[in-house]
């Protein structure tokens, strides 16, 4: 069997640092969770002595892994999947594969408490907890569906449930997808769709540092012409957290060990909330159509860096100015009476 050139992988397709094992800066989003991150508990299970949850949680966009251990059972389930935040209820929700759907608190000390089937609190005092810490990826071994590209000796693949892109290790049934891959006869690193059985665990590499990987347990079928990603759902105005990309036209960046920027319209009861990262701002809003303001702009009176006490300054005299807003598929632009960009922001932790 010929060696993976995945030296070459990783300079062809740039995988995400993510994916290699090693320490990734955590970033604490508009919901208050510090993210990536695992979760970890042992909760209530009906017929054996508890449930081991381990749950790893990516920033937007990367989706999320659950491993479920029953103890004294032979049985663990896992599963892989995308999340979005309910800001209305301070909610995570996690939508996995087969139809999956869990709903999770998000609490003040970065845990999260696990919710009943229709998304009320669970009142009990039993253990529904998972606590968070670093991000400890675990091994998975579950049917996936991906689209994989082959060029060079080298085999991607890209998950259709969280968008997350591994090598294929060149072991197991791999020949099989090879061959299946060659027979569709794509262009030369063409994507192709495919479904498999696969361990998702660190593996070592050729060069550099292990990274996750897919191992074909069992290969199931290719579908030429036919893809898996599809386009996110449009974004709705209310009850979304926006994070600020832009503000006067300049770029925003997130402070380090502050909360993201981010601008909340809530449309049960016409107010408006945010920051910057330090203080909280908030006040009443009037929306019809486009048309909006915002304001008088109330704040919270912490003292806060200067680049921050400065960025909300300015955050606060653009929102007084906005009476237009224009919203396009994930983007938020805020406009001033002249329909002149004052602000961009991009929709974070919708539904996919």
């Amino acid at each position: 069997m010929r060696k993976p050139f995945l030296g070459m992988i990783v300079s062809l397709f740039c995988l995400p640092t993510l994916l290699t094992g090693q320490p990734v800066a955590q970033r604490l989003g508009a919901h208050g969770l510090a993210l990536p991150a695992t979760f970890t508990g042992t909760l209530p299970c009906a017929d054996c002595p508890g449930i081991t949850y381990h749950l790893d949680l990516w920033d937007d966009g990367q989706g999320y892994a659950l491993r479920r251990t029953y103890l004294e059972r032979d049985l663990t389930l896992d599963e892989v999947g995308r999340w979005h935040v309910d800001p209305a209820r301070g909610a995570l929700i996690l939508q996995g594969s087969g139809g999956a759907q869990s709903v999770w608190q998000i609490g003040t000390n970065q845990d999260i408490r696990m919710m009943d089937q229709d998304g009320n609190p669970i009142l009990s005092d039993l253990p529904y907890t998972l606590v968070s810490g670093p991000l400890t990826p675990t091994d998975l071994a579950l049917p996936v569906s991906g689209m994989m590209t082959y060029f060079a000796d080298a085999a991607l693949l890209t998950e259709c449930q969280t968008g997350q892109r591994f090598p294929i290790v060149m072991e197991a049934d791999y020949l099989a997808l090879e061959r299946a891959y060659l027979a569709a006869a794509p262009a030369p690193a063409a994507p192709l769709l495919v479904r498999l059985t696969a361990d998702i665990a660190q593996r070592p590499q050729m060069e550099g540092p292990d990274r996750r990987s897919i191992v074909v347990t069992q290969f199931d079928h290719a579908t030429p012409d036919a893809d898996c990603l599809g386009a996110r759902t449009p974004a709705p105005l209310a009850n979304v957290y926006w994070g600020l990309t832009h503000l006067g036209g300049a770029p925003i960046a997130p402070t380090p060990g502050h909360r993201e920027a981010y601008l909340l319209l809530s449309d049960s009861d016409m107010r408006f909330s945010g920051t910057v990262g330090c203080n909280m701002m908030m006040g009443a809003l009037t929306q019809q159509d486009d048309a909006v303001t915002f304001g008088p702009v109330a704040s919270t009176l912490m003292a806060c860096p200067p680049e921050l006490a400065d960025l909300e300054r300015d955050f606060a005299q653009m929102l007084e100015t906005v009476r237009h807003v224009d919203l396009a598929d994930q983007t938020l632009r805020l406009l001033d009476e002249n329909r002149v960009e004052r602000a961009r922001l991009q929709a974070r932790y919708t539904r996919f």
